[in-house]
């Protein structure tokens, strides 16, 4: 397009259409959209026609039994993202007050990343800048990629396939072994192998779903021994997983180091596998085409060299 065309173009572009046109990606549907729209159907079928009018394209393939983005529809929607994240972070990128560093923090972490070092970063951050602000969400895996990649959080401390896309640093290391809870027929009990495992309720993390997107070393362990097929209770946060495994409704992978004080307090018993056992990585991750507040660009820099964390070296292990 010329200069001239693609004025005309923004200028004429209802730019409601992108925002409907984004929760029908989102909720797969014109109906699913429409509801959280609280439109009728009809209307967003139209306004899904007129954006394909006035871009030219079609954007989606809707067909029976099928709901697939076109070509143009994946990079218009990839657009979308960029120009709403944009949006979202306005407010916090208005935040200046003079010299001093103001705005807020969202930081999205799966359970239990815990690492001595951050916690040190954190604290002289706040002592240097005490007019900022932060909150924190523990979330599943996917949920944290998708936040950090929608620029909705700041940084997120996450484990799994992390997207080329976006910044890593290695934060922390950790070994999982199985456990049972006391009361469980295998508690106590020595020369345990996979076959006593197998028909054991388990007790998953949601991300350690077998064939499932993030699928890491603590699954495939699962798929070795062939245990973990029937699943009993799923949760995002280690302490209730553990919580579950010690109150006996299931085995269950935990890290080494967390479950030490509940082996040595007898409410938690290992199991095979004892040796080769999975590690996971957790990742600092960000987004490099976000646009930062200054509190967000003070907090990135300063915990840009936080020492990461091997639980798995001999010096850290309980």
């Amino acid at each position: 397009m010329t200069n001239n065309r693609l004025e005309r173009f923004a200028h004429n572009l209802d730019w409601n259409l992108l925002r409907t046109f984004v929760v029908v990606v989102e909720e797969g549907s014109i109906t699913a959209a429409a509801n959280r729209l609280l439109l009728q159907q009809p209307a967003v079928s139209m306004a899904l026609k007129r954006l394909e009018q006035t871009v030219g394209q079609k954007l989606i393939d809707r067909r029976p039994g099928r709901f697939d983005l076109t070509e143009a529809g994946e990079k218009l929607h990839g657009q979308c993202r960029d120009i709403f994240a944009a949006v979202i972070r306005l407010p916090n990128v208005l935040e200046t007050a003079g010299e001093e560093v103001t705005g807020h923090l969202n930081i999205h972490a799966v359970s239990h990343a815990h690492n001595p070092a951050w916690d040190r970063k954190l604290e002289t951050f706040f002592r240097l800048h005490p007019k900022v602000t932060i909150s924190i969400t523990i979330a599943t895996t996917v949920d944290v990629l998708s936040a950090v990649e929608r620029n909705i959080a700041t940084m997120g401390l996450c484990d799994g396939v992390i997207p080329d896309g976006l910044n890593k640093s290695f934060h922390i290391r950790e070994r999982y072994a199985l456990y049972c809870g006391r009361g469980h027929p295998l508690f106590g009990v020595e020369g345990i192998d996979f076959n006593d495992l197998r028909g054991n309720p388990y007790i998953a993390f949601i991300a350690d779903v077998l064939g499932g997107q993030h699928m890491n070393s603590v699954t495939a362990v699962r798929a070795i021994g062939s245990f973990g097929q029937q699943v009993r209770g799923v949760s995002c946060n280690v302490e209730e997983v553990m919580r579950l495994i010690s109150a006996n409704v299931g085995i269950g992978m935990l890290p080494v180091h967390l479950a030490g004080p509940g082996v040595k307090a007898g409410q938690l018993w290992q199991l095979p596998p004892y040796s080769d056992l999975p590690t996971t990585d957790v990742f600092r991750i960000s987004n490099p085409n976000s646009i930062l507040n200054p509190a967000e660009a003070a907090f990135l820099a300063h915990v840009s060299d936080t020492e990461p964390l091997d639980h798995c070296l001999p010096h850290h292990q309980d």
